[in-house]
């Protein structure tokens, strides 16, 4: 019982000297203290912590002052009050909030960081790609490092998903042996390793950036900021061109 009273917002030790109260009747404060096992100071505001939750009462008798443990039903009466207060302050949130979003919607554009990890981490990275409404991308990615994680079949689930959302799609890649088909909406690039030994895939879409490393750890980092994916565009724009 003394848990559930815990349970229910009572602290340990409200919570045993009212039990100890319902056990055992009206009580001084030393019996009551001897009772529960605590000392005269801390009975005494564990006391009148639980007369103000209603869970006490005080009385005299002769000189003596005695207490005694009200009806466990105020426990109903305490549980409705924060309900009620919980509605109030519903309320009070609903109204609170946007004016919150106000000042928060005026503030810097903060950057937006999200890692993910491993190769389930990497599946939701890439298809946050499919999901976010983008009309373009950009990529850059070695084929063969990304051979080790994804099978053929699923690289090719993503290129197709990609063009039925009508993604149009810029790739830089590399790879040894043949070159890899297109999937339109799209231009494909082969660059050489000895000219771009770039060890990260890179996705630019929105304003999002996503890099991802495949070689050893397989870990996922997206940003999303106006201003970064901008340059990032810019820089792969730049690559884009020489390659022409």
């Amino acid at each position: 019982m003394t848990k559930k009273l815990v349970e229910f917002g009572l602290t340990q030790k409200e919570a045993e000297v009212y039990l100890t109260l319902l056990q055992g009747g009206e009580a001084t404060a030393d019996q009551l203290a001897k009772s529960s096992k605590l000392n005269r100071s801390t009975t005494y505001v564990q006391i009148k912590s639980l007369s103000e939750y209603g869970l006490v009462s005080t009385f005299k008798r002769g000189k003596k002052t005695f207490f005694a443990a009200e009806s466990p039903n105020n426990l109903s009466r305490i549980l409705e009050q924060r309900k009620q207060q919980i509605v109030i302050q519903e309320a009070e949130v609903s109204q609170l909030v946007p004016e919150l979003l106000k000042i928060f919607g005026s503030s810097i554009d903060r950057p937006v960081v999200r890692v993910f990890e491993g190769k389930a981490g990497l599946v939701s990275m890439r298809n946050s790609i499919l999901d976010s409404g983008a009309k373009s991308m950009l990529a850059a990615f070695s084929f063969d490092s990304m051979a080790k994680i994804f099978s053929e079949d699923e690289m090719m689930a993503f290129s197709n998903k990609r063009a039925s959302k009508k993604i149009e799609s810029r790739l830089l890649y590399k790879k040894s042996g043949d070159d890899i088909p297109s999937v339109p909406p799209q231009q494909i690039r082969r660059v050489k390793e000895e000219e771009y030994p770039f060890g990260a895939d890179m996705y630019i879409y929105n304003d999002t950036v996503s890099f991802a490393s495949t070689k050893d750890q397989i870990v996922g980092v997206s940003i999303t900021n106006a201003d970064i994916a901008k340059t990032m565009r810019l820089m792969y724009d730049t690559v884009w061109k020489t390659l022409s």
